[in-house]
């Protein structure tokens, strides 16, 4: 199926958005378990890879 560029657009800003928050909870993670920048980006090439999911947007009537 063939995205419109509304669905194109939609998809970028759920993909942005949600890279966003799982970047905000890595961060707090990071802060409160103390790890010191060296562990933090070890972490990071490992839990935080950006097109590490995928959003998918379909019409609920006709599914994925």
């Amino acid at each position: 199926m063939d995205l419109t560029p509304e669905q194109k657009r939609a998809e970028q800003v759920l993909y942005d958005l949600w890279y966003s928050v799982a970047e905000t909870i890595f961060e707090k993670v990071c802060e409160v378990t103390e790890l010191d920048e060296e562990q933090k980006e070890a972490l990071r090439s490992v839990a935080l890879r950006p097109n590490d999911f995928h959003i998918s947007i379909y019409d609920v009537e006709s599914g994925p």
